[in-house]
């Protein structure tokens, strides 16, 4: 009997030295450091069916740090019908200037199809630094659900970053590899760190918690899932997300979305049946890659309009000379009275 109890307690020992780790289905998706706006984009895997994640905190743990909200932000591993931002998404922003957050109760106050969540916690770094969701702003507390560690690797890390990867470490949150300076057990963003439109994303829902699972790209996609990689195909400059784009006249803005390749400056205008300019834009400068959508209210359209096909052309300047045209088409209805 006394042998029994021993090896019992040998076994309980055992699995109480073994890290944790807590499978929430929360997972940082995407880190943006390198421009003014610091930002963290948190996502679920789609075995979710729906979470709560304002309790939670997105911190780096340095300084202070707010939870999500005070008020409910539910996401789903689906996107849901209705709503005007994608259910699987919400972005972080480190702000110190007071903003209300797009919580469940108050829609996309401000009409970017993005959820936006404002939380006044110490700006994230854009040397060595870490990123955790957390039930706790503590790092010692080994109750982290997601955490990622990114460096410039420039030779050494620090010292407060690195007690942040050993504690992940413990807590089964981080992996550990061979090499004694921790910075090359992070993902790596370059000795210059992260530039204004590059994020680190995570390539697939997959989570290994290793720097594996992440990639520098210079596709910010805050809201809408990572792009890893594009085929431009025979394309420089930016495409067209649609090559026809239908609006009813006086319902809202008319929205004509692209992805851009590389940093450019573009412009569009639109023309009616006879070829006649009814909008001409102004000039959107030094636009960083990623996703840009044209907003144009239609009070704006001058003439008479009817339903009808209008040509919209699209040009883009880019660097070394380089510049591209597209047409995509608009059908704009008239409202029946």
């Amino acid at each position: 009997m006394k042998i029994q109890i021993f090896f019992i307690s040998i076994l309980l020992i055992s699995i109480l030295l073994i890290p944790m780790k807590l499978h929430s289905g929360i997972l940082i998706n995407e880190i943006s450091a390198g421009g003014a706006d610091k930002w963290v984009e948190v996502t679920v895997t789609p075995d979710i069916e729906s979470v709560d994640i304002s309790q939670y905190y997105v911190t780096m743990y340095y300084g202070s740090a707010e939870k999500v909200s005070n008020k409910p932000v539910t996401l789903y591993g689906k996107n849901q019908p209705g709503t005007p931002w994608d259910d699987r998404f919400a972005v972080i922003h480190f702000t110190p200037t007071p903003t209300e957050s797009e919580t469940d109760g108050v829609g996309d106050l401000n009409k970017n199809s993005i959820r936006d969540i404002y939380c006044n916690n110490y700006r994230l770094w854009n040397t060595d630094c870490v990123v955790a969701i957390d039930t706790v702003n503590s790092y010692a507390n080994r109750s982290m659900l997601d955490f990622v560690a990114y460096s410039d690797r420039d030779g050494s890390i620090n010292s407060y970053i690195a007690n942040c990867m050993n504690a992940a470490i413990a807590a089964g949150q981080w992996a550990a590899c061979s090499n004694t300076n921790l910075q090359y057990c992070a993902v790596d963003t370059g000795s210059k760190g992260l530039n204004s439109y590059s994020t680190i994303s995570r390539i697939n829902l997959t989570d290994t918690n290793t720097l594996d699972d992440f990639v520098v790209t210079p596709y910010a996609t805050p809201g809408r899932e990572n792009i890893i990689s594009i085929d431009k195909g025979k394309r420089r400059l930016f495409r067209a997300e649609s090559k026809k784009i239908t609006h009813t006249h006086g319902s809202g803005n008319i929205q004509i979305p692209l992805l851009l390749f590389e940093s450019c400056t573009i412009k569009l205008r639109i023309f009616n049946s006879t070829g006649s300019t009814i909008y001409y834009s102004e000039l959107k400068k030094n636009l960083d890659p990623g996703y840009f959508k044209f907003e144009i209210n239609d009070r704006e359209l001058k003439g008479k309009i009817l339903t009808g096909l209008y040509p919209v052309k699209i040009e883009a300047a880019g660097k070394n000379s380089s510049s591209e045209l597209d047409t995509v088409f608009l059908v704009i209805v008239r409202r029946k009275r």
